[in-house]
């Protein structure tokens, strides 16, 4: 019985001509999002709409394969059967047979004008379905724009000034025609996650947003007649980073600047405290096996003062590590950039021998050989690492200060990381264009201020 259907569906494809959907592929650039989780064999997806639900082709210009009994269908992946799925009415009705490849669109019979629900989340646009291995993948198939109203949103707070709303728009539109092949080898274009760009349907849109779309509709940045890849975060500190120093390949547009508008806002500043033990358990559960974390030495920065290289002793040996690596072994929320110093709470041994810190193994040594017993005190009673600092060291000769101690013991202590700005810092600071758009900058010359030599034009 369920091959005959496969059958009569697959002439209804051919025979019944209707809205043609070859017209709107044509008009509007479309995208295949993947959305929420994935579903195991057997698990049931709802697909619902207020209207008649119709089952559509992808790229043909045949249209409305035939028009679905209800308002919602239940999905699922066939057992055992990678490439299909079944499809149930709201009564548990079996209806059909499919295709898993992405090629069948789940709509309204008003096309892409329509609205669909996946599991009660309402998504603008089509609904297909791509099985494999991993189970089965929720696919919107979507226009740029309309992709974009649920885009913005959850990117930048919808009630920040219109022209960094509109920039931000920009950003993303361009951001999403540079990496539409992300995920090509997986069937899709994008992702709804931070690995693309976070992306919640048509629940997340706000009016303000929504106007920042349309007022800026089909506007990208280009660099030398191509697309931009205008990658953004949430706060520089004070200062963007170059892309080769956080990626490794130098991007033209994406070099360091100076970023003064996002000095005193949103996470601007930040500091954490985390104990040795949970140090190093961490450390550990990356792969980097050195024991009870003795001390952290800041052994390289970039010109705009973040860490690049990590050097961590430990009670089993040491490892050099990249500071976004540790960055994202810690927790990217939690050392919320890499432009940050380190602070080190130690416990000293007797009154007759005193705590020593300092740049290098070599200047230690100095400092005990020439200058007895030796403590270090910091303008809060901590032991500091900032670059633009000094720490004051009382001997029994004197006192003397040093520049830039970069090696912070934190042997049966904690560590103190304090930094500035939130994510990669390379690109577009959101806070930094909310607060340009505040001092009267518009939306082209914020893209201009944060990527450098690109222009706004017409996709």
């Amino acid at each position: 019985m369920k091959r005959r259907l496969i059958i009569v569906i697959a002439l209804i494809m051919i025979i019944i001509p209707t809205i043609s959907l070859g017209r709107v592929e044509e008009d509007l650039n479309y995208f295949d999002v993947k959305i929420g989780r994935t579903y195991a064999a057997l698990e049931r997806v709802r697909v619902s709409t207020e209207g008649v639900m119709a089952i559509y082709q992808k790229n043909e210009k045949g249209d409305s394969l035939m028009e679905l009994p209800g308002k919602a269908m239940y999905i699922s992946l066939s057992l055992g059967r990678y490439d299909e799925i079944d499809v149930y009415d709201d009564s548990n009705t079996y209806v059909a047979t499919l295709p898993a490849n992405g090629t069948v669109l789940f709509g309204t019979e008003s096309g892409s004008e329509g609205m669909m629900s996946v599991d009660g989340k309402k998504y603008r646009g089509y609904i297909t379905f791509i099985g494999n291995r991993n189970g089965l993948y929720v696919i919107n198939h979507v226009d740029i724009e309309s992709y974009l109203y649920g885009v913005v949103p959850k990117e930048i707070p919808s009630l920040s000034s219109e022209e960094a709303l509109k920039a931000q728009a920009i950003a993303a539109r361009s951001y999403a025609y540079s990496t539409m092949n992300k995920h090509i080898n997986e069937g899709y274009n994008i992702c709804d996650t931070t690995h693309c760009q976070v992306y919640g349907g048509y629940d997340a849109e706000q009016p303000t947003t929504n106007r920042a779309v349309d007022n800026t509709m089909a506007l990208v940045a280009q660099y030398n007649g191509s697309v931009a890849s205008t990658v953004f975060h949430s706060s520089s500190g004070g200062h963007t980073e170059s892309s080769e120093n956080v990626w490794g390949g130098r991007v033209p547009y994406l070099v360091a600047v100076e970023d003064p508008y996002s000095l005193n806002t949103i996470n601007s500043n930040w500091e954490v405290t985390i104990d040795s033990d949970s140090l190093s358990k961490k450390l550990l559960a990356g792969g980097i096996d050195i024991g009870d974390i003795r001390s952290i030495d800041i052994a390289e920065k970039t010109e705009s003062g973040r860490v690049m290289e990590l050097v961590l002793n430990g009670s089993n040996g040491n490892a050099e590590i990249s500071g976004e690596r540790f960055r994202s072994l810690i927790g990217t929320t939690t050392i919320k950039s890499t432009l940050f110093s380190v602070e080190g709470n130690s416990v000293s041994g007797g009154s007759n021998s005193s705590i020593i810190y300092a740049a290098s193994e070599r200047r230690i040594g100095m400092l005990e050989g020439d200058r007895g017993s030796l403590s270090i005190i910091s303008d809060y009673g901590r032991i500091r690492s900032y670059s633009d600092e000094s720490i004051t060291v009382i001997g029994d000769s004197g006192v003397f200060t040093y520049k830039t101690p970069d090696t912070i013991d934190i042997s049966r202590g904690s560590v103190v990381i304090s930094g500035r700005g939130f994510g990669h810092g390379i690109g577009m600071s959101q806070y930094g264009a909310i607060e340009m758009a505040k001092q009267g900058f518009d939306f082209e010359e914020i893209l201009e201020h944060y990527y450098t030599g690109i222009e706004i034009t017409k996709y």
